[in-house]
Parts: C-alpha cells; sequence; structure tokens
C-alpha cells in the first residue's frame, strides 16, 4: 500500500472515531439533560399538588363535578334534553316547510324576501336583525310570532321543567376536553328564540308575555350554574346579556310586581362566585389533559393537542413544534403541570383577595407575566399550558361585564319601584335604602359606588368600565370589545305610566 494513501485512511479513521464520540458524548448529554429535566419537574409537579391539596384547592373534577339530583327535580330530566344520532339536542324541529314558507310569503308580503325553507331559528334571527336596535315594526313581531308558533309545545316544556329547582345535565366529565356539551347550544339556541320572542311581545304592547319570556331566559341560563365548565359559562353570560338588554328597554313599561319578579330572578344571579368555580373547572380539566397525556402514545398527544389548538386558535399553535411532543413530554411535561396549576391558583387568589371586586390592573400583569413566562424556548416548555390556558382579559372583561349589568339592573329596579311609588326619579342611590335595597351595589371595577346622573326624566347609571377611569357616563356603544370601551352604561327614564302623565 502506498504510505499517503495509508495516512489518509489513519487520518479519516481518527476523524471518524472523533465524531462518533462526539455524537455519542452529545446524545449522552442530552439524555442526561433531559433526565435531570424530567425529575426536577417530577419533583416540582409533586410539590406543587401536596401543597395545594394542603389549601383545601380541588385539582379534579372529584368534589367539583355536582351531584346526581331525583328526575322529578331535574329541569334536564325529560326526553326534549335527549341528543339524537349526531349527539344533538334539536328542540326546534320542525323546519319550515315549502308550504309554510308559501303561507307565509302570502301572509306578509313586506317580509317574503327574508322567508326560507329550512331552519326556523335563522329566519326568526334574519327578522331580528333586519330590526337591529330599532323596535320591531308590528308586522316584523307578527311574523316572528307565526314562526314560533309550530314550536310553542317546546316552550310550554321548557316553562313546566323550569318549575323544577335543580338542574343537572348528564355531562361525561372523564372526556375531559372532549366532554361533549349538546345541552349548552340547545340551551343558546333557546335563549335567542326567546329573545326574539319577547322583542316581538314587546312591540305588539303584551308585556306580560314579554316579562315570562324574559324570566324563562333567566331561567335557562340558571339550568348551568353549577357546572365548572367555561362553555357553560359563556352560554349562561350570553343568554343573561340578552334578557338584560330586554330589561333595560322594558323596565319603565313594567308594574311594581312585575318589576320584583326581575329582582327576584336578578338575585339568583352571582358572576363572580360562579367565576372561581368555573376556573377551578377548568384546572380540572387541564389536569385530566395531562395526566391522559402520559397514558397515550406520543402520536396520539400530538394529534389531541393539534385538534385543541385548532379549535382554540383556529390554527397550529404558533411556536409549537408538535412533531417533537415526545421530548417535550419527556422532559417538560411535569414541569408544564405544575406550571399551569400554579398560574391557575394565582388567579384564584388574586379574585379571592377582593371576592365582590374584579381589578384589571390586576387581571393585565397576571396576562402580562403569563405571555413573559411562555415566550421563546419557554413556549415550548410550557406548550401544553400556552394551549390550554384561557386569554385573561377577554374572559374576565366578559364576567366583570356582566356582573356590572346585572348590579345596574338591580339598582333599575329599585329606581323603577321608587318612581312609580314617588312618581319621580330619586336624586341620589341612597334614597333607594333601605325600601328598595338594603344597600346600593357597588361599582365591580373601583370598589366605588356606582355613578349615578338624571335630569328628572331619564337617568344613567356607570361602572368606570375595563380602563378603571370615569369617562363621565361614555359609553361607546359603537365599540364591541368589552375592554375596548369606556364607561359601562346603563340608561333608564320616568315610569311609562308618569311620562304619559
Amino acid at each position: 500500500m502506498n504510505p499517503l494513501q495509508f495516512i489518509k485512511k489513519a487520518r479519516w479513521r481518527k476523524i471518524a472515531i472523533g465524531l462518533v464520540f462526539l455524537i455519542v458524548l452529545l446524545v449522552t448529554l442530552l439524555v442526561f439533560a433531559g433526565t435531570w429535566f424530567s425529575y426536577q419537574g417530577r419533583r416540582e409537579w409533586a410539590q406543587t399538588k401536596v401543597e395545594l391539596l394542603k389549601r383545601g384547592e380541588l385539582l379534579s373534577f372529584e368534589g367539583l363535578a355536582p351531584a346526581p339530583v331525583p328526575p322529578e327535580k331535574n329541569f334536564f330530566a325529560d326526553p326534549i334534553w335527549e341528543p339524537n344520532a349526531e349527539g344533538q339536542i334539536s328542540l326546534f324541529d320542525p323546519q319550515i316547510s315549502p308550504g309554510e314558507a308559501a303561507r307565509l310569503k302570502a301572509q306578509f308580503p313586506g317580509l317574503a324576501d327574508l322567508v326560507k325553507e329550512g331552519n326556523r331559528r335563522q329566519l326568526v334571527q334574519a327578522v331580528g336583525k333586519r330590526a337591529n336596535d330599532r323596535s320591531m315594526t308590528q308586522e316584523e313581531a307578527v311574523f316572528v310570532l307565526a314562526l314560533l308558533e309550530p314550536v310553542q309545545s317546546t316552550f310550554d316544556t321548557i316553562r313546566r321543567l323550569g318549575r323544577r329547582s335543580e338542574a343537572r345535565f348528564p355531562v361525561d366529565y372523564s372526556r375531559g376536553v372532549f366532554m361533549p356539551m349538546p345541552h349548552d347550544w340547545a340551551l343558546f339556541e333557546a335563549g335567542l328564540m326567546l329573545w326574539r320572542s319577547a322583542q316581538a311581545h314587546d312591540a305588539l304592547g303584551q308585556t306580560e308575555q314579554s316579562l315570562d319570556e324574559i324570566l324563562l331566559m333567566l331561567r335557562l341560563s340558571r339550568a348551568v350554574d353549577d357546572e365548572p365548565i367555561m362553555m357553560s359559562f359563556f352560554v349562561a353570560t350570553s343568554i343573561d346579556v340578552l334578557a338584560l338588554s330586554l330589561i333595560e328597554r322594558q323596565l319603565p313599561t313594567f308594574s311594581d310586581r312585575q318589576t320584583q319578579d326581575i329582582e327576584l330572578a336578578l338575585g339568583q344571579i352571582n358572576v363572580l362566585k360562579k367565576l372561581t368555580k368555573v376556573l377551578r373547572g377548568e384546572r380540572a380539566i387541564g389536569n385530566q389533559f395531562f395526566d391522559q397525556s402520559r397514558q397515550i402514545s406520543a402520536a396520539e398527544m400530538a394529534k389531541n393537542a393539534k385538534s385543541i389548538t385548532a379549535d382554540v386558535w383556529g390554527e397550529k399553535l404558533p411556536g409549537v413544534a408538535w412533531d417533537l411532543v415526545g421530548v417535550y413530554r419527556f422532559m417538560f411535561l411535569d414541569e408544564d403541570q405544575a406550571f399551569f396549576n400554579k398560574t391557575y391558583q394565582r388567579l384564584l387568589d388574586r379574585l379571592g383577595e377582593k371576592p365582590d371586586m374584579l381589578q384589571p390592573s390586576e387581571v393585565e400583569r397576571l396576562e402580562t407575566d403569563l405571555e413573559q413566562e411562555i415566550q421563546g424556548a419557554d413556549r415550548y416548555r410550557h406548550a401544553l399550558t400556552s394551549l390550554i390556558s384561557p386569554k385573561l382579559k377577554t374572559f374576565l372583561s366578559m364576567a366583570a361585564d356582566e356582573e356590572t349589568k346585572v348590579r345596574q339592573a338591580r339598582i333599575a329596579c329599585a329606581i323603577q319601584r321608587y318612581a312609580l311609588a314617588e312618581k319621580a326619579l330619586p336624586s341620589s342611590l341612597d334614597q333607594l335604602v333601605p325600601k328598595y335595597l338594603e344597600h346600593v351595589p357597588g361599582d365591580v371595577i373601583s370598589g366605588g359606588p356606582m355613578h349615578y346622573r338624571s335630569d328628572g326624566k331619564e337617568y344613567v347609571l356607570w361602572s368606570v368600565g375595563w380602563n378603571d377611569q370615569d369617562d363621565g357616563g361614555e359609553a361607546s356603544p359603537q365599540e364591541k370589545i368589552r375592554w375596548k370601551k369606556l364607561d359601562w352604561v346603563w340608561k333608564g327614564r320616568l315610569p311609562a305610566v308618569w311620562k304619559e302623565l
């Protein structure tokens, strides 16, 4: 062999051996580092779990999921709440047939362009959207009631069930993030139909019928009060907000007895108390997802994560390579579960410090801290926390807004009863105590008194809103995002009976 070739082979042999050694060393270091991160994560999660359990915190659905109730007391114990073969609950069949569509076009020529065969709810909503912020015309109101006539038996059944004291839908909490919730959409659909029906009755001057539907809407939203699930919270909040919009518009037409009926229903709503239960429920769902992720293959975990990402974010969660989920699960899953639970506990602790308030500065500080803690490489370490944690500002501003509206509605009911008795609006809210209110509900944001202004014929109630600044009752009605609005405003006027005089 040529000596030069031998030397070259020896040199490449040494280089190859060196590279193999470096690769083995690198793999060894990575395995060691991964094992160390895994050990530290398991230790941190074990310590976090012990600390939270010592505080009496509930980390799973055991103790959170509502207990069953006897069928005779259960709002959901009726065949109308049975899901169909597709797992959906259809309360408002039958669909609009060709014959019914033809009759509606002939009877209501001014609305013939809206009439279509098929989905009844969509047509009812189309009429409501046409009316937009104004009251329905008489033709629109009669049209809506004609559309709803074929499903009156469903409303009658819901009214009958609404007299039952409890509500427990058989939710399968063991499914975690994938638990089916068909009753939530069915409740929301019923709330929408009742909302439009109440608007129609109001436009026709049928106050008692409209009041009955408002009260039924408030009963619908209470049907999921005991469910510690964010989706149920959103549904209940949405129905309540629709009902409160009707109350704000129609309250001046209510009698003292009707107003007291509204007061009684409003007294059963405690948004902030329900909020803490929902947050604990969401933490339980998260822990369930973490635990399930340990028991399935990396491929199944990646598939589940991508599925949730598509549902929540509409696309792949940026900055997270789900193809490397096996590495994440081995190295960071336990640490991430500890971080997830600590994050929720910080929020629960802040809410517990002032249970009657929700301070935007605290919420935004928590959200900023969370965003900073999951930036860059930490976003991968806390991949599941990034995926299943709610947008705090959006979620909590929604809760604060509804709680504000409920408090304002209670004050407005007291003003209505005062004005019916005294034939005038109060000059200050203190005049409502103690005859009409035990105490005046405060501003959920500032903790101070609710603001009030009256010119003797109309009045304005307002909270400082998410910016925590008094903007003098500026409502910014065109702004749809709650936390971007200025003040959160309720407008009222003298009772109709005295305004006419």
